[in-house]
């Protein structure tokens, strides 16, 4: 079974690709932002939370995004209690897909800063930057949500820009046009991670 890191800014197509590769290529999909949601549920997660967050009034995305997307600092805070769950649970994951499915694909915005795809590069996973314009982000963002433009700004800042993503990338699919585009970028790339 083949491991691909996908990653990306808000609202730069990751969750498209995702989809693409889950209908064509039967992939499993391992969506961080997900599994991060059911895994303040758990008892363990849900106390630190709180500890480091006295003034969090309950787990919902609602509360958890304002303070998470405060400052840097509270960022760090609390991905330091969600980032190690979330790479056992990946861990865990691919060990129970492996036969049942030859792509798995880990779709994750702080892939890089999370340290979370480390392991699996070291043992020749690939990672895939899908990139886009600001304009075009901020446009799909306040398309597909109920967030404001200052929202959205925001958290654009404190993600780390594609600029420096490429660094720790193995692909990059700019993705400013139309979606079959989007997807002949994707099939090439998966392809040739096939093939390897």
């Amino acid at each position: 079974m083949k491991v691909v890191g996908i990653t990306g800014g808000i609202a730069s197509g990751k969750s498209t690709v995702s989809s693409y590769l889950q209908n064509k290529y039967q992939a499993y999909i391992f969506d961080a932002d997900k599994e991060a949601k059911l895994i303040l549920n758990s008892k363990l997660i849900s106390e630190k939370i709180y500890k480091a967050f006295p003034g969090l009034l309950d787990l919902s995305k609602t509360s958890i995004a304002n303070e998470a997307f405060k400052n840097q600092k509270s960022q760090r805070k609390i991905n330091d209690i969600i980032h190690p769950a979330i790479s056992d649970l990946i861990l865990e994951r691919i060990n129970d897909k492996k036969k049942s499915h030859t792509l798995f694909v880990i779709d994750a915005a702080l892939i890089i800063e999370s340290g979370v795809f480390k392991k699996h590069r070291e043992s020749g996973s690939k990672l895939i930057l899908i990139s886009a314009d600001k304009d075009t982000r901020l446009q799909r963002a306040l398309e597909r949500s109920n967030l404001s433009e200052q929202t959205i700004n925001d958290r654009m800042k404190l993600q780390m820009k594609d600029s420096e993503k490429i660094k720790h990338v193995d692909y990059i699919i700019e993705n400013n046009s139309t979606k079959s585009e989007l997807y002949n970028s994707v099939d090439k790339i998966i392809k040739t991670i096939m093939h390897e």
